[in-house]
């Protein structure tokens, strides 16, 4: 997996996340499943999304894996709204405003793996269109 529980330790108290989901990690793996498909579907535009997702330990993307925890955490916050961190929403804000940029070409990164561009599977040697017009004058 990209991103486990025990990695959002790097920002938020791990006590915070036990009383905010109840000490159920199911509930926190469902938010990182969740949070990497809208990092996904963000991405997929320009980027190989699965290349992205697939790394594991040191060969990920360390920027993708930062926006991704302050994506997780500010869901885990609206668990229980009451308890809402101001830093956790902006953070969060931030993130998603990386995503849109990319996701609208506004920027890009070019640490991030790029699709390999499709060939076409079949070539045909058939020519398509019209004859050439030709005038005739009587």
């Amino acid at each position: 997996m990209f991103l486990t529980s025990d990695e959002l330790i790097s920002i938020v108290d791990p006590n915070l996340v036990s009383k905010l989901t109840a000490d159920n990690s199911s509930i926190v793996n469902t938010i990182i499943t969740e949070s990497i498909e809208t990092m996904r579907s963000y991405l997929s535009k320009y980027y190989d999304a699965d290349a992205i997702f697939d790394k594991e330990d040191t060969a990920r993307n360390i920027n993708v894996l930062k926006k991704l925890k302050d994506i997780v955490v500010y869901e885990i916050y609206t668990r229980n709204p009451r308890a809402m961190n101001a830093v956790a929403e902006k953070k969060y804000n931030e993130a998603i405003n990386w995503l849109e940029k990319l996701n609208e070409g506004k920027f890009s990164d070019k640490t991030l793996p790029v699709p390999a561009p499709e060939v076409p599977s079949v070539q045909t040697s058939i020519r398509t269109g019209s004859n050439y017009k030709y005038q005739s004058n009587f």
